[in-house]
């Protein structure tokens, strides 16, 4: 990163505590430190209370007082969050520091001069988050797994300059979002910040203001968690008590990641215990998600037994390419398969019965068939059932997942919703999960329509049986 034309050459630790009062401690100098020293793109995970925001503010102040001509974007999870939150800290900052002149300061704007200012906007629409240019650039996402990749993808797309950086903060509530994703690709900066890293917690007292303290963690552990004996799994001790490590504890007190901290209703935990159950060879079914378009790809997922083995990918409209492929797999020895019927599927399933190739077509909006009816409420749809069924085999222990982060990621990014009478169990909008995840679902797909296919083809046998004994 090249070295900033300053106007003030105070240090952003220096700036922090001598302009803005802000009380520094380890974890404070840690981010300071990583975006003095120029770290391009820096991901700040925190406990609730841990003062990130304060921190963001200050660096989005510093930076435009230090640096000629830059420009400061700054967003979070929604308007009000920027309004009121990031930008009602950095102006409180600005006034108690003095640091611009009259009207310069707005709601949601500084402006220096033309080439030299910052924004907050709003994360509603792509376009708000295009179209900023300078060499010095600083992008800053609050609460950023309330921000949609597109979102995020978009503000990247300003920050090309040599001297540009990219700083995203957020509580670890959600790993079915961007951030989560960024942390596993090893190229952003991580710091991540604990309630028990605070001086006010480990003091036992309230030395910083406002910020996350041993009360507070005494008050909230009898919501969000309970006493567990000494010694136990994913426990810990706090007040001469040893308590259950809970996923809301995990987040919200540890700033940690927890295996089933997504929305989803397939939790991580379950999918990540899946993949170190024993390998148990059997039957041999094959799922395969066709796809859509010539920029999609069709996925073939595969289970020997309970196991599940790598994915195979074309990337074709020609359904005939795709039905052979099918038909080599068959008569490899993989003679049950349930394909995806729904639009461009019919084509592939007309293709394989016209070759004798027995299959099991599936339309993702025909009605459940296979699961008894759910307490109090039924399964809307076949797309529903398909992972209301995966979700059963991961409970109970059945199938081995394979080992791939895209496919985890898919399966626990799943969210239910109502029908329209409140009397059935359906899955999201697809269109809404691909907004979220930044792709289509194929791998998860493909991989739970090979054991919706097991279970087609035991039921399809108990009928044959049934009208055999008949």
């Amino acid at each position: 990163m090249s070295t900033p034309h300053t106007a003030h050459r105070l240090s952003l630790m220096e700036f922090a505590q001598t302009r803005l009062g802000i009380s520094l401690w380890s974890k404070l100098e840690e981010i300071f430190e990583a975006v003095q020293s120029g770290k391009r793109k820096i991901l700040i995970r925190s406990c609730n209370g841990a003062g990130k925001t304060c921190a963001l503010a200050a660096i989005c102040n510093w930076k435009l007082k230090t640096t000629e001509d830059s420009i400061v974007i700054t967003t979070a999870s929604s308007h009000t969050q920027v309004k009121r939150n990031l930008w009602g800290e950095i102006r409180k900052q600005a006034k108690y520091g003095t640091l611009y002149g009259k009207g310069q300061v707005r709601e949601s704007f500084i402006k220096l001069t033309d080439k030299h200012y910052g924004i907050g906007i709003s994360p509603a629409v792509k376009e708000n988050a295009q179209g900023f240019h300078a060499e010095r650039m600083l992008v800053v996402v609050d609460e950023a797994t309330g921000v949609s990749r597109e979102i995020i993808n978009a503000l990247f797309g300003n920050a090309t300059g040599s001297d540009a950086q990219i700083i995203l903060a957020y509580n670890p509530l959600d790993t079915d979002s961007f951030v989560y994703e960024a942390e596993q690709n090893n190229d952003w900066h991580v710091i991540t910040i604990s309630a028990f890293d605070h001086p006010n917690v480990i003091e036992g007292k309230d030395l910083i203001k406002g910020a996350v303290s041993a009360h507070w963690i005494a008050d909230m552990l009898p919501t969000w968690s309970y006493e567990v004996e000494k010694g136990s799994p994913d426990s810990f001790e706090f007040g001469g008590k040893t308590w259950r490590k809970t996923s809301q504890v995990a987040s919200r007190i540890f700033g940690e990641w927890s295996l089933d901290g997504g929305e989803g209703f397939i939790p991580m935990y379950l999918v990540k215990r899946s993949c170190a159950l024993a390998e148990m060879r059997g039957d041999k079914a094959m799922g395969i998600d066709i796809a859509r378009s010539g920029t999609d790809e069709t996925i073939f997922a595969f289970f020997d037994g309970n196991t599940q083995l790598p994915f195979h990918s074309m990337r074709t409209k020609d359904l005939v390419e795709i039905a052979h492929a099918i038909e080599g797999y068959y008569h490899a020895g993989w003679k049950i398969i349930a394909l995806d019927d729904t639009g461009v599927g019919a084509g592939v399933t007309d293709i394989l019965k016209s070759n004798g190739i027995p299959c099991h077509p599936v339309n993702f909006a025909s009605a459940a068939s296979v699961l008894q009816k759910l307490p109090y409420r039924q399964i809307a749809n076949t797309r529903a059932e398909m992972y209301f069924a995966l979700d059963e085999e991961l409970k109970k222990k059945q199938i081995k997942l394979l080992d791939d982060r895209k496919l985890h990621q898919e399966i626990t990014a799943l969210r239910l919703r109502q029908s329209e009478n409140r009397e059935a169990y359906l899955l999201e909008d697809k269109s809404d999960l691909v907004r979220r995840l930044g792709r289509s679902p194929d791998r998860a797909d493909a991989t739970a329509l090979a054991r919706y296919g097991l279970r087609l083809e035991g039921k399809r046998q108990e009928q044959q049986w049934k009208r055999y004994l008949m």
